[in-house]
C-alpha cells in the first residue's frame, strides 16, 4: 500500500539525527517500538517494522471474553491468527476468513490507556468510549464472533449476521455487514421487545460477558434455527421490511 511521499529532514544541525513525518493514518503507531532495517539491492529500502506484540496480546484477551460470553452455546478453541485475515488497516470487503486489523487493536489499547490515566484526573469527563474506539471495538468483535459462529456450526450469511448482532449488543453500534433485520431480532431476543440498546458498561470485564450468556444463547439458537429452515428467515425478513416501509411511509 502506497501511503505517499515524505522528505527526510534534519532534526537540528547539532543533533546528529534526522526525522520523517508519517501520514496521519499512521498516527496509531505513536509510542510503538519499531525495528529499523535496511535492505540492499538496486533500489535499497529502509523498512520500519512496528512491534505488534501488544495488539496480539489484546486479541488473545478479547477472544477469552468471547469464550466466556458464548460458553453456554459450546466450547471454543484457543485463539488462532490462522482463522483470520490479518491486516494493518480495517478491510471494507472480505471473503471466507474474517479480517483482523492491527490498527483497530492499537486504537482500542490507546483508548484504554487514556481512560486509566484520566480516571485519576479531576477533569475526567466520565465517558467510557470515544467514537473511534467504539468503531474499532465493534469491527474486531464482529470478526471474532463470525469466526466463533463458524466453530459453533453457523455458516455463510448466518455466521456474518451473528457476528454483526453480538457486536451490536456489546457496543451499541452496527457494522457494515448488512444484517439490519437479524440485528433487530437479536436485540429483541436479548433485551426484550421495548428495551433500548444497552451496550456493555465494561466490555472487558468477564462479569458482563457471564451475565450475557443466556441472552447470547437465545440469539444463537434463533440463528441456528434459521439456518436449518432458511425459508422461515426469508419470510420473517420480508415481513420486517414491509412493516418498516409502512412505518416510514406513515411517518413521512
Amino acid at each position: 500500500m502506497h501511503l505517499g511521499t515524505r522528505r527526510i529532514r534534519s532534526a537540528g544541525r547539532t543533533s546528529g539525527s534526522v526525522e520523517i513525518t508519517l501520514p496521519t493514518m499512521l498516527q496509531v503507531l505513536e509510542g510503538t517500538q519499531c525495528q529499523l532495517m535496511v535492505r540492499d539491492g538496486p533500489r535499497p529500502e529502509i523498512v520500519l517494522q512496528p512491534d505488534l506484540t501488544a495488539a496480539q496480546d489484546f486479541f488473545q484477551t478479547l477472544w477469552h471474553k468471547i469464550q466466556v460470553g458464548l460458553g453456554e452455546i459450546g466450547e471454543l478453541p484457543d485463539f488462532s491468527l490462522a482463522d483470520f485475515t490479518p491486516t494493518f488497516f480495517p478491510l471494507q470487503h472480505w471473503q471466507e476468513r474474517p479480517p483482523l486489523s492491527y490498527a483497530d487493536a492499537m486504537i482500542i489499547i490507546q483508548q484504554q490507556d487514556q481512560r486509566v490515566s484520566s480516571s485519576s484526573s479531576h477533569f475526567h469527563n466520565g465517558k467510557n468510549h470515544s467514537a473511534g474506539d467504539k468503531d474499532a471495538l465493534t469491527r474486531v468483535l464482529a470478526s471474532f464472533v463470525v469466526n466463533a459462529g463458524y466453530h459453533l456450526g453457523l455458516q455463510g450469511r448466518f455466521a456474518l449476521a451473528f457476528g454483526d448482532s453480538v457486536a451490536y449488543l456489546v457496543t451499541g453500534d452496527p457494522t457494515s455487514l448488512g444484517a439490519d433485520f437479524e440485528r433487530g431480532m437479536a436485540h429483541r431476543l436479548f433485551w426484550g421487545e421495548d428495551c433500548l440498546p444497552q451496550p456493555f458498561s465494561h466490555p472487558f470485564d468477564d462479569r458482563d460477558w457471564q451475565q450475557a450468556r443466556p441472552g447470547f444463547r437465545r440469539v444463537f439458537d434463533q440463528f441456528l434455527s434459521w439456518q436449518e429452515t432458511p425459508t422461515t428467515c426469508t419470510v420473517a425478513r420480508d415481513q420486517w421490511y414491509r412493516a418498516l416501509t409502512a412505518e416510514l411511509q406513515g411517518t413521512a
